[in-house]
């Protein structure tokens, strides 16, 4: 019986379609207007100032992001000059968001629940078999 239960876990885990256990992750600053982590930055004396030319969106089944720490950061929607330290261009300009280590928080559990009612199924069943023995 413990060998069922094995199986039917791996199974359940492995089988699993729509990746629902598989999270990305993602280093930069969050800018949580647009659910987007820039990536792409110059950096001088500490100091970080990330482009708008590499980031990284939400994958499918996702709602948002989160993090355990971050520091303030600022994103250059234009050209970073030579030292790095300034946005510049026509119609450039900076937005502020949130640096750290980011990830994926997914948001459709209602897909899965068929998951969850398998694994009661097979709960109830074993819990059934064993009281219905002499």
């Amino acid at each position: 019986m413990k060998g069922c239960v094995l199986v039917a876990m791996i199974l359940l885990f492995s089988l699993n379609p729509l990746g629902g256990f598989a999270q990305g992750s993602e280093e930069g600053c969050l800018i949580s207007s647009d659910n987007k982590v820039y990536t792409g930055y110059t950096e001088l004396l500490g100091a970080r100032l990330y482009s708008n030319s590499s980031s990284t969106m939400l994958s499918n089944n996702y709602c948002t992001w989160t993090s355990s720490s971050t520091v303030p950061c600022t994103v250059c929607f234009g050209t970073i000059n030579a030292l790095g330290l300034l946005c510049v261009g026509i119609g450039a300009y900076t937005v502020s968001g949130q640096q750290g280590t980011f990830t994926m928080v997914e948001c459709n559990l209602d897909g899965h629940s068929w998951l969850f009612g398998a694994a009661a199924g097979l709960f109830g069943i074993f819990i059934i078999r064993r009281r219905n023995k002499p």
